[in-house]
């Protein structure tokens, strides 16, 4: 039986498409602070990778400060968070680094950390909903392939002057998944 000849390798700064494969280099965007954008976040920030919005895939590392926590909110899409570093939990569970957390659609819940964390992040919709955020006061805001569409476009000055609450959708309170 004959073996394939590896590839050599190849140093590559920028990413690489074809039809088949996807590969982002030393993803290098900008951190965006949610804190006082998002409403209800608090010492989160994103850095985006990638948004498909014909597979409804978005790409994004998500960093907690110690002491951080995003408002309680439920999936409209499926989510695959793995830990990078730090501790963070939930409803469900506390999770380290190396700790793989599948969600499914129709998961509500608040997620903080108490020491800080880092953790790669994938959301997959093949509508282009995503997570319906509920508010102190019981209102709710989606944040929906609008919003991430944008917010992969924008350095971070550009963050500081984005008017954040006109990419997403304000709606009365949580809808079902």
């Amino acid at each position: 039986m004959k073996t394939a000849e590896p590839v050599p390798f190849q140093e590559e700064e920028n990413a690489m498409s074809s039809n088949a494969i996807k590969v982002i280099r030393k993803a290098d965007g900008d951190w965006l602070d949610l804190t006082g954008k998002v409403p209800g976040a608090e010492g989160v920030s994103i850095r985006m990778h990638d948004v498909d919005q014909d597979t409804g895939r978005v790409v994004m590392s998500v960093r907690f400060e110690p002491d951080a926590k995003m408002p309680r909110h439920s999936h409209h899409c499926t989510a695959l968070a793995y830990t990078l570093s730090g501790r963070w939990a939930y409803d469900d569970g506390s999770y380290s680094e190396g700790d793989l957390v599948l969600e499914s659609v129709g998961n509500n819940h608040l997620p903080w950390s108490d020491i800080g964390t880092e953790m790669l992040l994938v959301f997959e919709s093949p509508n282009g909903q995503y997570l319906d955020n509920q508010l102190e006061d019981g209102t709710c805001f989606h944040l929906g392939m609008p919003f991430f569409s944008a917010v992969a476009e924008m350095s971070a000055s550009e963050w500081e002057t984005a008017e954040v609450l006109g990419l997403v959708e304000m709606i009365p309170e949580m809808r079902a998944a």
